[in-house]
């Protein structure tokens, strides 16, 4: 069951529904996302996709070793194609819990144009305010999970270490 189906609101991994002064609320908890046939263990499926949020502090690492990482994995640092799976990477994998890296990166040797580590076009960004900054030993890409900038997006330094989120394309949608 989800929050929504109750007719709750959520909070993390907490539903709530509020009642009149003096009653009590109930609290039920949220099960994980069930496991998808068509995605490995421990990875969301949405759409054509599935993806992994690796947070644990002793797996956090560099841009490019987090990359390597999902190769492992047939997977690449998540590209985010449009605003709808912008969304569900905020809100249903990252969940306010860590900044993680995502597949966008800047060629600092040559043109310095950003590219996904996935080879699909950058036709949608989700920067910060003031971002990006292009500073000299940025080019790589974390999102942020703090709520004040939560989902959108800070180059960074790649050397350093954050969680990451990898993604296993089955195919490109069109959303149009």
């Amino acid at each position: 069951r989800r929050c929504e189906d109750l007719n709750f609101c959520s909070l993390k991994d907490l539903c709530f529904t509020f009642q009149p002064e003096g009653q009590k609320y109930e609290e039920i908890d949220i099960p994980p996302p069930p496991p998808s046939k068509d995605c490995p263990s421990g990875y969301i499926s949405w759409k054509k996709n599935c993806y992994l949020l690796v947070e644990d502090t002793d797996k956090r690492t560099t841009w490019l070793e987090a990359q390597k990482a999902c190769e492992k994995q047939k997977a690449n640092l998540a590209s985010v194609d449009h605003t709808y799976e912008q969304a569900f990477l905020a809100g249903a994998v990252l969940q306010g819990r860590t900044d993680a890296w995502i597949g966008l990166s800047r060629d600092v040797r040559g043109n310095e144009s950003y590219s996904w580590t996935d080879g699909w076009p950058v036709f949608y960004t989700h920067w910060g305010p003031g971002e990006p900054t292009n500073l000299a030993g940025e080019g790589c890409v974390t999102m942020h999970s703090a709520p004040l900038f939560h989902g959108t997006w800070n180059d960074t330094s790649c050397n350093a270490k954050h969680a990451y989120i990898c993604k296993i394309s089955k195919g490109k949608i069109n959303i149009f």
